[in-house]
């Protein structure tokens, strides 16, 4: 899929959010259509302050946001009618039922598709008749999933989602994700400090660490591009004296170091030496500690 052509669903550029005890410091990123990025972070890492400042929820101090090619703020209110957002406290109001919700949230929308809402409720068992409070984490959740799309939005923006939800629950909305985006014009943004479950389904990963942004890119070639370099045995320490090696260090009688441009390396590098492939989350936290010294 190349979608470079296109225009991206969401671009940010260069977003600086300041508060007394933290930075937001001049993001950058783009989401491209048919894509869903994992916007993986640790808590506190700034997820939140961005996806909040993308939604004009919160006034940026710097930074030029646009979707779908329209600014934000100034076209606000179209922008929202192709976006879909579910943040960190809940759209639902505890004292009304399903029903209720979906009749009060249908009159902001040009495009409601009520045939989608009555599917999804139906897939998900998520009773009309009880008050919001009634239900559990997962069905609240999941309810806040179907009201975010049933306005068809071409963009979801999922501050997140599956947090504190049980494997089953988890696994569930991932699918639901994976369903949204099977058209191509669509995307989702779904911040998450669970690497796994950006490992499973996203492929766009978007790390933040300390309110900056260390990569964004498309998660094959990341994955392709980071591996741990295993020099076995006592030598090894010439071969290890290569610039693109970092985080080099002794351990079980080998010597270990890690790249971040895998090509290059095989290329130049001779001697007794063998790769291993990381998971998503060695890299985020060879990554996000690495630069902690």
């Amino acid at each position: 899929m190349n979608h470079h052509d296109e225009q991206p669903l969401l671009e940010v550029n260069g977003l600086s959010k300041s508060y007394q005890d933290f930075q937001l410091k001049d993001v950058n990123f783009e989401l491209p259509a048919g894509t869903i990025m994992g916007f993986l972070g640790r808590n506190g890492a700034g997820k939140s302050t961005t996806m909040k400042a993308i939604m004009d929820l919160i006034k940026q101090d710097d930074g030029d946001i646009r979707i779908l090619g329209m600014a934000m703020p100034e076209e606000e209110v179209a922008v929202k009618e192709q976006v879909g957002y579910v943040g960190d406290t809940p759209l639902l109001n505890n004292a009304w039922t399903m029903e209720r919700t979906l009749n009060f949230a249908r009159h902001f929308y040009l495009n409601w598709n009520q045939e989608a809402v009555e599917q999804n409720l139906e897939r998900f068992e998520i009773p009309r008749d009880k008050k919001i409070s009634e239900l559990s984490k997962g069905m609240k959740v999941k309810a806040s999933l179907i009201l975010a799309m049933a306005h068809q939005p071409k963009l979801l923006l999922l501050d997140e989602p599956t947090s504190g939800l049980d494997p089953v629950v988890r696994t569930e909305v991932l699918e639901l994700l994976l369903d949204f985006v099977q058209d191509e014009s669509r995307g989702v943004l779904f911040s998450s400090h669970i690497t796994s479950d950006v490992e499973k389904i996203a492929d766009w990963i978007t790390v933040i660490d300390d309110g900056r942004v260390f990569f964004s890119e498309d998660k094959e070639s990341l994955m392709d591009r980071y591996r741990r370099i295993v020099i076995p045995g006592k030598g090894g320490t010439e071969t290890m004296d290569t610039p693109l090696l970092f985080n080099c260090q002794r351990a079980m009688g080998s010597y270990i170091g890690y790249t971040d441009c895998y090509d290059e390396f095989q290329k130049i590098v001779a001697g007794d030496w063998y790769s291993e492939r990381l998971t998503l989350e060695e890299l985020f936290v060879l990554l996000t500690g690495w630069k902690e010294e």
